[in-house]
């Protein structure tokens, strides 16, 4: 007796345990240190013969390692599927995987101080062994290619100082004037088991390069100067030769923006993504030249879309992939008609695309709103994608809220689109506090996929209670260049309106409480969130300024892209504007400002210098408003330190949460 009732009391106990972790599995969602542990995949290639993927896998450091970026190692995963091998390790990262004509070595870029003290191409045998040096630069690689007959790689480099400039500098003579003296990316080949590499692009910095199929021509996008103004706005397209016996000639006359190329398998054509002039925001359509030179045909001139990659199935048929309003598309089209048809359907999120040589195959990196980047694989006759693989199974017994397509009307009857995430446990008639999350750029979008991320915030914000809302508001892309192009001469006019619209369209439909309203972003979204918190701070009670503007005209004097800034987002210079840069610039405003703004900053970020921050933030203090002011060491145009991401994400939770859900009081400070 005393056994049995022993015995059922433990049962018991199993059960009421049983129940009670599955109830526990069943709560469990996001946290800040998940979202800054994850691994993510971030390249895939697909071997010739389709039989194998090689993938780098993103590893962030631990928490109490030394400061630094995340991790990146090289892995294969065979194409039918099974199990991972990993092929390099830690601290010894690896990029840029490619595979030779034959599968057998995969070729790519590592720091292996035990064999250089710079960056270089290796390659490793698919069966197994050593990793063997390829490349012997004389300053480290930045980028490579290798050539489709495995004979040839292709790589850049940035001049070295000269024995004259380091004697120079060791004694103090290192004054430096400005555009001058360049540092140049050359374009080099190098034949595969030689040592020496050729020049072959001339005095020009070259930002990318594609071979040939047969590997004796290389074209290259360059630019004059190595300026990142120059690298964005004023590249143009060359041919090169592989034996360097040619200089470089201009392939075909281009304007604005350049994207990724592609060659025809029969080399007889190159496509190409780029502007449609100078002040298209984006690369963002197709065009495709003939190899041997000629005027560049636009066929996306009607596709209401903007296209993120192009790749070739045949000689006559493309594939790329595009954002589509808050979606992203994978599709072919014809080179003769434009014809198109849809490859894979909405519901990823889609980056890296490698496309086997038969045009049967291709490997993709994609994400869902249950889980970040990992490798697919897709058969394009049947057009069945498939998982390889989970890097984060501990996401598989967590609840996500999700996001769903929304469109709203402005004021002036344009469709806007964007995305909402009600909370976790959503109660409809049921008002909840709001979060907009506003992308950067402008020219980007808010899509459907893994959207959680240290600078946006949308799970963990739902999980909390409150409605998330993203808008993709004109100047987004996604919709053609015209609706790109929207917000030109009227930075945060319209746009803005379209944000405010959005949020009015919520109160309307009973889910958002309009006094319970916050707003964050980064860059631009820095802009908009600075914006808020200043010419709009009746609507907002808290904001988040990451690494924005403040002021149009000591931004567009010192950030590394005025030229850009001011084509393609303004369409407009600044300097002969100065009454109107003023007029939108939040420092204009902040005197009126009620609203809690918290501003984060790299301090080494050359896009939007860090005096930035300090102008608004003295201004605040001065005028005794609610600010704080978070200075991020070692951090360029966005954090790579693991523990600056994690509590960048608390400190913003945190801030929402007193003066957005706790609605504590904006009132005044004082100064020390």
């Amino acid at each position: 007796m005393i056994r049995n009732r022993f015995a059922r009391s433990v049962s018991t106990a199993a059960v009421m345990l049983f129940v009670a972790v599955a109830v526990y599995a069943r709560q469990q969602t996001l946290t800040p240190e998940i979202v800054v542990s994850l691994k993510t995949v971030s390249s895939v290639t697909i071997d010739p013969t389709g039989k194998n993927i090689a993938y780098t896998l993103t590893t962030p450091r631990g928490a109490d390692e030394e400061t630094g970026g995340r991790y990146s190692e090289l892995f294969v995963i065979p194409a039918a599927g099974g199990a991972p091998r990993q092929f390099t390790y830690k601290p010894n990262n690896a990029g840029s995987p490619q595979w030779a004509p034959d599968g057998k070595w995969i070729y790519f870029t590592s720091l292996r101080k035990g064999f250089d003290e710079q960056t270089e191409v290796y390659r490793i045998p698919v069966d197994g062994g050593e990793a063997e040096l390829v490349s012997r630069s004389s300053n480290g690689v930045r980028q490579f290619k290798l050539a489709p007959n495995g004979e040839w790689i292709a790589y850049t480099m940035t001049d070295a100082a000269t024995a004259a400039e380091k004697s120079a500098a060791r004694k103090g003579n290192d004054v430096q004037t400005v555009d001058k003296n360049f540092k140049q990316h050359r374009l080099y080949v190098q034949a595969v088991g030689s040592s020496e590499a050729k020049s072959v692009s001339g005095e020009m910095s070259v930002w990318d390069f594609e071979w040939s199929p047969d590997g004796s021509q290389v074209v290259f996008q360059a630019s004059a100067t190595p300026r990142t103004d120059d690298s964005y706005m004023f590249k143009k397209l060359y041919m090169g030769w592989s034996n360097a016996h040619m200089p470089p000639k201009v392939l075909t006359e281009t304007k604005g923006k350049l994207g990724n190329m592609a060659w025809s398998p029969d080399g007889k054509q190159i496509a190409f993504l780029g502007g449609v002039d100078e002040s298209d925001p984006t690369n963002g359509s197709i065009f495709v030249v003939p190899a041997t030179g000629g005027t560049a045909k636009n066929l996306s001139q009607n596709y209401e879309g903007t296209v993120t990659w192009v790749g070739w199935l045949d000689a006559t048929t493309l594939i790329f992939s595009a954002t589509e309003r808050s979606h992203t598309a994978l599709k072919t089209m014809s080179v003769k008609d434009g014809a198109l048809k849809r490859m894979i359907d909405s519901g990823y999120g889609m980056s890296s695309i490698s496309v086997t040589a038969d045009g049967k195959t291709l490997a993709l990196v994609a994400n869902t709103y249950k889980h970040h980047n990992e490798v697919f694989v897709c058969a394009l006759v049947t057009k069945k994608v498939t998982r390889l693989t989970n890097s984060n199974p501990e996401l598989d017994n967590l609840r996500f809220s999700g996001t769903k397509e929304i469109s709203w009307k402005a004021k002036d009857g344009l469709e806007i689109t964007g995305l909402l995430m009600l909370p976790l446990d959503y109660q409809p008639g049921t008002k909840y506090p709001c979060i907009v999350q506003v992308h950067g750029g402008p020219e980007s979008a808010y899509v459907e996929g893994w959207t959680t991320r240290y600078v946006t915030w949308s799970e963990l914000l739902a999980a909390r209670g409150y409605v998330v809302f993203s808008p993709n508001y004109r100047g987004s892309t996604g919709r053609g260049v015209a609706y790109s192009k929207a917000d030109h001469q009227d930075l945060a006019g319209k746009e803005f309106d379209d944000v405010i619209d959005g949020i009015d369209f919520l109160v309307q439909q009973g889910q958002v409480d309009p006094e319970r309203v916050g707003i964050g972003g980064f860059s631009y979204g820095g802009y908009f969130s600075a914006w808020a918190a200043t010419r709009h701070t009746e609507r907002f009670k808290a904001a988040s300024m990451g690494a924005g503007i403040a002021n149009w005209i000591s931004f567009t004097g010192t950030s590394d892209i005025p030229y850009e800034n001011s084509m393609v987002h303004w369409n407009l210079e600044v300097f002969k504007n100065m009454e109107k840069a003023w007029s939108r610039s939040p420092l204009a405003h902040v005197e009126k400002s009620q609203t809690a703004l918290l501003i984060s900053h790299g301090d080494k970020d050359d896009r939007v210098p860090i005096g930035q921050g300090w102008e608004i933030y003295t201004a605040m203090k001065l005028l005794g408003k609610t600010v704080e002011f978070d200075i991020y060491p070692r951090e360029a145009h966005g954090w790579a330190e693991r523990n600056h991401q994690l509590y960048s994400i608390k400190r913003n939770l945190e801030w929402f949460e007193k003066y957005v859900r706790g609605g504590a009081t904006s009132k005044a400070s004082s100064l020390p």
